[in-house]
């Protein structure tokens, strides 16, 4: 019972309305605190992550025969999720990343991404494409985020 119960707790950093909420608290938090490239960091990610999901399910949803030919039957929204959320918590505890946290948040990631295998009925495909749309995503915001605007004045 307890292994169960611990896949389930893990499992939910993947669903909705866990990471929604969650993910406008950390940018709230963020923004309160002066910590503006955060706060965009972490709405970004959200939106991107959720846009990428939707349009890969629309195409697979438009050509099911072959996406079901290579064991993608509807790309995983849970873990697109999950890899938003793993990376928004660990930006926000450690400010600088080193081998040893990075390898913490990757063995999160898979733990939920074995999860939602388990119980959540994905295959191997779904899952993999998830995790990459969440990848793409965090890749996104990070730009997002970094984006300055030049505060000196244009040559005349």
């Amino acid at each position: 019972m307890k292994p169960m119960v611990l896949l389930l707790s893990i499992g939910l950093l993947g669903w909705w309305y866990v990471v929604v909420p969650l993910q406008v608290i950390v940018a709230a938090v963020a923004l309160a605190r002066g910590r503006w490239r955060l706060a965009v960091f972490s709405l970004t990610a959200l939106a991107v992550a959720i846009a990428l999901v939707q349009a890969a399910r629309a195409v697979v949803e438009r050509h099911p025969e072959r996406f079901g030919d290579i064991g993608l039957v509807l790309p995983s929204g849970h873990s697109a999720l999950v890899v938003v959320t793993v990376t928004t918590m660990a930006t926000l505890v450690w400010p600088r990343w080193s081998r040893r946290r990075l390898a913490a948040a990757a063995v999160l990631i898979l733990a939920v991404a074995g999860v939602m295998m388990t119980l959540g009925g994905h295959t191997v495909g779904d899952v993999l494409v998830g995790l990459a749309l969440g990848g793409i995503a965090i890749l996104v915001a990070g730009v997002a985020a970094r984006f300055r605007r030049s505060r000196r004045a244009a040559p005349a």
